[in-house]
């Protein structure tokens, strides 16, 4: 929620089995806040942060950091004190501007 985020490798999670305890994901601490949100990606896919005062950021997944499973982060976007991450989106490749052209209705003329 305070801007920051992280890429890791799918491989680096276990499967649980019934009696299983968890995986810590993310180190949450007062530095990086409480997690906004999860997507799985491809690198050629983009990922699209939005706060809770309207502001978005668009990017690449290539360019963030592949780093570990238990770590905090790294600053994705810079925020005031006063705004917070509240969703993010993933846009995969192939979607011109964000935007599915074939998702809409199908218009004839």
């Amino acid at each position: 929620e305070n801007g920051y985020g992280k890429r890791t490798e799918v491989d680096e999670y276990r499967v649980q089995s019934r009696g299983g305890v968890g995986i810590i994901n993310v180190q949450t601490t007062a530095r990086n806040g409480r997690v906004a949100g999860i997507k799985y990606v491809e690198t050629e896919d983009e990922l699209m942060l939005i706060t809770q005062k309207g502001k978005v950021l668009r990017m690449d997944t290539k360019d963030m950091r592949l780093i570990g499973r238990a770590t905090q982060g790294v600053r994705l976007i810079e925020i005031d004190d006063t705004d917070r991450v509240v969703s993010l989106a993933r846009l995969p490749d192939g979607v011109a501007g964000g935007i599915d052209p074939g998702a809409g209705p199908d218009v004839h003329a």
